[in-house]
């Protein structure tokens, strides 16, 4: 039984009793009832603006689902050491590498950011190895700050 119902199950309840109106215990008990009804009215409009809001994510992704589908169709497989554009590790607007790896397995030297550095792996955009990173912090603080000099 959803709210709503409820409260009109209370609500004839309270209309079986045929209490006296002008009693005041009876004017408090009809008072909170209307209240009841209004609460559970409310909710109800709330949860159907949830179905809508939910209805309208799931189209939004679906949509998204198709952009991403056709954005990979597009990459041809070159593959830019600065901008595969095939993976999380690489951005558009991120030409600074800070770091290279060499994959173990194909031999291709792929280019990190600190922030993919952090991550503790990635996955060779050429080959699919996955590479994980085990290094200590001031060590590669030593290193990049005397390549900086």
């Amino acid at each position: 039984m959803d709210l709503t119902k409820k409260a009109a199950y209370i609500k004839g309840l309270f209309d079986g009793l045929e209490i006296d109106p002008k009693d005041k215990q009876a004017k408090i008990l009809k008072q909170l009832i209307d209240l009841v009804n209004e609460m559970a009215d409310e909710v109800s409009q709330l949860e159907q603006c949830y179905d809508d809001v939910c209805d309208q994510i799931d189209a939004i992704d679906e949509d998204l689902s198709g952009v991403e589908d056709l954005l990979c169709d597009e990459y041809d497989g070159e593959y830019d050491e600065n901008n595969c554009g095939d993976c999380n590790y690489c951005s558009a607007d991120s030409t600074d590498t800070a770091y290279e790896v060499i994959c173990p397995t194909c031999g291709t030297e792929i280019g990190l950011t600190e922030d993919s550095l952090n991550t503790g792996g990635i996955e060779c955009p050429e080959c699919g190895e996955a590479i994980e990173f085990d290094y200590d912090e001031d060590e590669l603080d030593d290193k990049k700050g005397s390549s900086e000099e």
